[in-house]
């Protein structure tokens, strides 16, 4: 019996942590603010409905634009971890889901491509470095799997053998021939699980695919276009990815002290000056791609077509195997 408990003891921390390691691996080498050679930031604000026609959204699930498919990933695990959440507690149990904004800490996305997003969250640099704050400073456990050992700690052998039954089900047996449950882990994380799947397939594709279509003459031209009219709003910026920048840069210069383990900004004041200026400046920033945003985004679809043949018989292989 001392074995099975400390294999379940495993399986429970492993599930608690899994998704969000998987999450930062498949996402941190081409989304994460760590330089500025990896923050491909032409395509931060987009026009409601504008990826509605993607090909590659359409056949593989998940968009070319590096801060859109952040976004996307993000999304998805929340959805994942509010259902985890329900299926346990319908069990007749509590499970603690580390929040996927945790696991990213703050970074540019684009929200739901609307200018209503926009004036809120400006980039969703500040304001997600700001939710980062407040979850640390109200965090009753600085892990979710700490929470979740702890409770099942508390409960008698026989509630263990439920909870575990409940979170991973039956671990013998093929539940298509056997009938076994499958367990709320399985039920909520498989898309998850499988979108980084794919992710870490066509990480280094798509970084290629972004790096050629931000190189392209006519998209250089669009951005000379954007700051131009960036300029005439009084903003001096040579194309998107220096706002990006900028507001990283600007971000770094908050001075933050850490008190009893908690860490807090020294001037809440000039966080919240430096939030309004992100809403206000990505704002203009909308306004000026206006003029070239419907040529841009077919552009962008011809080289999701590209990739997309290019990768054609990969593509078959994975969807095939996970048929």
């Amino acid at each position: 019996m001392a074995g099975v408990s400390y294999a379940r003891h495993v399986i429970r921390h492993v599930i608690a942590s899994i998704v969000a390691v998987a999450l930062l691996s498949a996402c941190a080498s081409e989304l994460a603010p760590q330089g500025v050679d990896r923050v491909e930031s032409n395509d931060v604000a987009l026009t409601e409905g504008s990826t509605s026609e993607s090909p590659l959204e359409a056949q593989l699930g998940f968009a070319s634009e590096p801060e859109r498919r952040r976004f996307q990933v993000i999304s998805k695990q929340r959805s994942a971890d509010t259902a985890i959440v329900q299926c346990m507690k319908q069990a007749g149990f509590f499970y603690a889901a580390r929040p996927a904004d945790e696991a990213f800490g703050a970074g540019a996305v684009v929200g739901d491509g609307s200018r209503d997003w926009i004036l809120v969250n400006g980039l969703g640099i500040t304001s997600s470095f700001i939710n980062a704050l407040a979850t640390g400073a109200t965090r009753v456990s600085s892990e979710a799997a700490s929470t979740n050992l702890d409770y099942v700690a508390s409960l008698t052998p026989e509630q263990q053998v439920d909870y575990d039954r409940a979170l991973v089900g039956d671990l013998v047996g093929d539940p298509e021939t056997t009938g076994l449950s499958s367990g709320c882990w399985e039920q909520s994380y498989l898309g998850v699980i499988a979108l980084l799947g794919l992710l870490d397939e066509f990480e280094l594709d798509l970084g290629s695919l972004n790096s050629r279509l931000n190189s392209d003459p006519r998209v250089l031209g669009f951005q000379q276009t954007w700051s131009r009219c960036m300029g005439a709003a009084g903003y001096s910026y040579a194309n998107e990815r220096a706002l990006v920048d900028d507001m990283y840069a600007r971000l770094l210069d908050i001075e933050l002290v850490d008190t009893d383990g908690v860490t807090q900004v020294v001037s809440g004041a000039a966080l919240d000056a430096l939030a309004e200026l992100e809403r206000n400046v990505t704002a203009v920033g909308f306004d000026c791609r206006l003029g070239f945003v419907d040529e841009l985004t077919q552009l962008r679809y011809d080289y999701e077509r590209e990739f997309l043949d290019d990768n054609r018989f990969r593509i078959a292989d994975l969807q095939a195997s996970s048929g």
